[in-house]
């Protein structure tokens, strides 16, 4: 069986759309003010949006309850995110988690420069959370690409997260080994990797147990596998598995594969949540509604034995 399966039925008694305040979290530690970070285990994802349309659906996302948004530097869209808090935010900054992303390969000089970009074009003193984004700049670039590499922008993020302009830092498309190198000069460990991870995809580059056992919190991107080829008759969203398992909960399919990752969460140690993107309101409002409905022990094994859609590798092909 399945090492995600490892765990036992639960119940959950959680408002269906509801406010911020019913949406579970996970604690990824402590800020440098030694205050627990919260992750909330829904938010709202923007890649691919343009700044116009990620102020639109972070504007309705707020409206809706979510507490949690997801960006980056590289997503060329943290002017909108920005203008969306500023806006549409009408709780205290404190309720509210920002996570971003710095490109991978940077200098300690870049890592300070980009980060600074982050903060004016979202407009806030501090994120939530800042990961490196994958573990070389994308051209893999061989003086970009190297442990060294990935090692100062470590310590770089270190100084970020020491001055209180990040309350946690982490990884993205980080393989084991590539978390090795940033662990053997860490003085502040990771705590999230953001990884492809979405029903079909298995644990594409043996990256879950690894966060697990360095306690790091091992979190989906893409969990509606957006970005994946595939048939109509494997989609997440309206494909047959899905289909059939959320016709027995009178949800859709799109809640099922949500709700697949998000009860791993909640009974897994070390599982983040989903940050599934929309820029329709009831696409929201549904994404959201993950905590009214349970799927079975047998409904979760058929989902974890799933092989479709598939993964992609590649991580583990980055010196």
């Amino acid at each position: 069986p399945s090492l995600l399966l490892a765990c036992l039925p639960f119940v959950l008694t959680a408002l269906p759309f509801a406010a911020a305040s019913s949406i579970p979290t996970v604690t990824l530690g402590k800020d440098v003010n030694g205050k627990d970070v919260e992750l909330p285990l829904v938010g709202a994802g923007t890649w691919q949006y343009n700044d116009t349309i990620a102020y639109e659906s972070v504007c309705k996302a707020f409206s809706l309850g979510y507490n949690f948004v997801d960006t980056a530097w590289g997503y060329g869209n943290e002017k909108g995110v920005g203008r969306a808090i500023h806006d549409c935010w009408k709780k205290d900054r404190s309720a509210l988690f920002v996570m971003t992303k710095i490109p991978g390969g940077l200098n300690a000089t870049e890592v300070a420069e980009y980060h600074a970009q982050n903060m004016e074009w979202l407009g806030l003193e501090y994120v939530d959370h800042l990961m490196t984004h994958f573990p070389a700049d994308w051209k893999v670039t061989t003086s970009r690409a190297n442990p060294k590499a990935r090692q100062e922008e470590w310590l770089a993020l270190e100084k970020i997260y020491k001055s209180g302009q990040a309350r946690s830092i982490g990884v993205s498309h980080y393989v084991p080994r590539h978390i090795d190198d940033v662990l053997e000069v860490a003085t502040v460990r990771p705590s999230v990797n953001q990884v492809e991870y979405h029903i079909g995809s298995g644990d594409v580059d043996g990256v879950i147990q690894k966060c697990r056992d360095e306690k790091i919190y091992f979190m989906s991107f893409s969990p509606l596998c957006g970005p994946c080829q595939y048939t109509p008759e494997d989609s997440l969203v309206h494909g047959r598995l899905v289909s059939q398992i959320a016709a027995a909960h009178n949800v859709s399919g799109a809640q099922v594969s949500l709700r697949f990752i998000v009860q791993q969460a909640l009974t897994t140690p070390y599982i983040a949540g989903v940050i599934p993107k929309s820029n329709n309101a009831d696409h929201l409002k549904s994404n959201l509604d993950l905590f009214s409905f349970s799927l079975t022990p047998g409904e979760m094994e058929i989902l974890t034995e799933a092989s479709k859609p598939a993964g992609e590798p590649g991580d583990a092909d980055v010196p």
